[in-house]
């Protein structure tokens, strides 16, 4: 096998970064995996296109030689992957993709590895929205994830990791993401999914615990595999979600997800 490709970007404040649990943390996470073949490409721009904010490297960055740091274009919330897809020149390199603020579980590698053995031709992560299958009655049939079943989704989201093959990735991906760039990630990919007809799955950790009702899934489900926990940073640094600071027994903020009405 190829060596397996950890693929993800940030922003300027969270390099810059003053919180005790910051991007470090994720970045030792994803060095902690028990897999130990593989590679993690942080695309790093020079400067965010929105604001004009140059991209500071700082020297308390976390340096390991699996780390490769990649200076590249700002293709907005996709240079996580698409500078990664281009450099890639292998059809069955396994590519990774995840966010910045978040301690990953030490398994992710391994249990994508197995999801690349079941669906050998789509793209799987742990998150997803719009399911195809339908098996609840509630808001489980729309943002799902954490149930414990398999699912067709439409939308995949990334903060929670999905795997491609780099042959899922045809010539007409290029032109197809500078058509669409202002579109959000997540959504960008499932419209070429769509066009291309390939399947999106999203799938379960076995040893995630079953919520047996709705309740107890809107409380638990943000920490559902492979969240082990969200890192410190600026309530309103670069998602779409709100926060809620909390203070823990040493003085320090925390964050609480707060999305569409439930606590993550």
């Amino acid at each position: 096998m190829d060596k397996i490709i950890l693929t993800l970007t940030t922003i300027p404040s969270r390099l810059k970064s003053s919180y005790p649990d910051d991007i470090n943390s994720c970045l030792s996470s994803l060095l902690e995996q028990s897999y130990p073949d593989y590679e993690i490409h942080f695309n790093i721009p020079l400067i965010l296109k929105t604001t004009g904010v140059p991209y500071i490297i700082p020297e308390s960055l976390i340096k390991d030689e699996r780390l490769k740091i990649f200076r590249t274009e700002d293709w907005g919330a996709g240079t996580k992957i698409i500078p990664t897809i281009n450099r890639i020149s292998n059809p069955e390199t396994i590519i990774i993709v995840v966010d910045d603020d978040i301690v990953y579980h030490k398994e992710l590698i391994n249990e994508h590895i197995k999801n690349r053995i079941k669906w050998p031709e789509c793209p799987v992560g742990y998150d997803g929205m719009r399911p195809r299958d339908s098996f609840f009655s509630d808001s489980r049939n729309y943002y799902f994830s954490g149930t414990h079943k398999n699912a067709r989704v439409d939308i995949l989201q990334h903060y929670k990791s999905v795997s491609y093959l780099r042959r899922f990735f045809d010539d007409d991906f290029f032109p197809f993401v500078k058509e669409y760039f202002s579109w959000n990630d997540d959504l960008l990919f499932a419209a070429y999914f769509s066009m291309k007809k390939r399947d999106r799955i999203v799938t379960f950790y076995d040893d995630d615990i079953e919520y047996q009702d709705h309740d107890e899934w809107l409380i638990h489900v943000g920490h559902t595999f492979p969240i082990i926990r969200n890192t410190q940073h600026d309530s309103k640094e670069g998602c779409n979600i709100l926060r809620e600071n909390k203070i823990d027994d040493n003085g320090l903020k925390l964050y609480k997800f707060v999305d569409n009405g439930y606590t993550k």
